[in-house]
């Protein structure tokens, strides 16, 4: 599990510029101003809104992200970036759910939280991504929201490779 170290703090009582936390990858600083803001938290998190990207040691193509709350240090989702040109979620309601929001089209990112499954036999792990529940951010305002799409076919557990 990951806990905090100190925030790097310029004056006590001040806001932090950064803060380091130990993830499952060792110790990594965060900088604040480059963090993203969920007003309304994540489904079953709903008291944490502050969370930054990070790419995993040695990961260069960006296929899996580690989403790491910065006031919760136990609490971090990996994440896929979504490709808008798989056409997975259909880009109407995609163009809903940055409209509902506020986002402009060439403003907006989309990544799907991953699940990694584990058998209780002690088979092959496999992983899936949330479809249903895109996180949606406006790269300018650097906001995210996490957004219940109104198909009820995309599923909540979409399974990743063969």
């Amino acid at each position: 599990m990951a806990d905090s170290a100190t925030p790097q703090s310029p004056e006590a009582g001040s806001v932090p510029t950064s803060v380091t936390i130990r993830t499952l990858f060792g110790d990594k600083e965060f900088l604040w101003d480059k963090a993203i803001y969920f007003p309304t938290g994540i489904k079953g998190f709903p008291d944490h809104n502050v969370f930054a990207l990070a790419n995993f040691p040695g990961e260069s193509n960006n296929t899996f992200i580690l989403m790491q709350s910065l006031t919760e240090p136990e609490l971090a989702f990996i994440v896929a970036p979504y490709n808008m040109e798989s056409n997975s979620i259909k880009p109407e309601h995609l163009a809903q759910a940055f409209t509902i929001h506020g986002i402009k089209k060439n403003e907006g990112a989309v990544l799907l939280i991953v699940t990694l499954h584990k058998p209780e036999d002690g088979g092959e792990t496999s992983m899936s991504v949330n479809l249903r529940a895109p996180i949606i951010i406006d790269t300018s305002r650097q906001a995210a929201y996490q957004y219940l799409l109104p198909d009820a076919s995309y599923s909540y557990h979409q399974t990743l490779g063969g």
